[in-house]
């Protein structure tokens, strides 16, 4: 996994975020979620984080979108478990939304390389 610094580096090319806005918005649309969050997203990590932990709050009492959303963006119940074990200081919706900016990140980066 994209330590911290990683994430911000990747995040602050422009480009790169607009790309990671469009696959977050289309990830959330396909689970028919609220997706207006979206456009005003700040480009750093923390508030970025804070803003999709606000999202998934209401998830967390809708096991089925939660479980939908995260299937959709292809984060395992493992991948949760070994991220919850190595950040124990963070709560469940920081992990989740933590590991969904690293997933959602590392998809634009393979299709922006493959299609290259």
């Amino acid at each position: 996994m994209m330590e911290e610094l990683e994430v911000n580096n990747f995040l602050v090319q422009e480009n790169l975020f607009d790309l990671f806005k469009r696959q977050l918005k289309k990830d959330f649309d396909s689970c028919s979620l609220d997706t207006d969050f979206v456009e005003n997203l700040p480009i750093d990590l923390e508030p970025l984080t804070a803003s999709i932990r606000l999202q998934l709050k209401p998830l967390l009492n809708n096991n089925s979108q939660l479980s939908a959303l995260l299937y959709r963006i292809d984060i395992s119940e493992l991948q949760i478990r070994n991220y919850e074990t190595k950040n124990k200081n963070l709560s469940f919706e920081e992990i989740l939304a933590e590991l969904i900016i690293k997933r959602i990140l590392q998809k634009v980066i393979l299709k922006k390389k493959f299609s290259q």
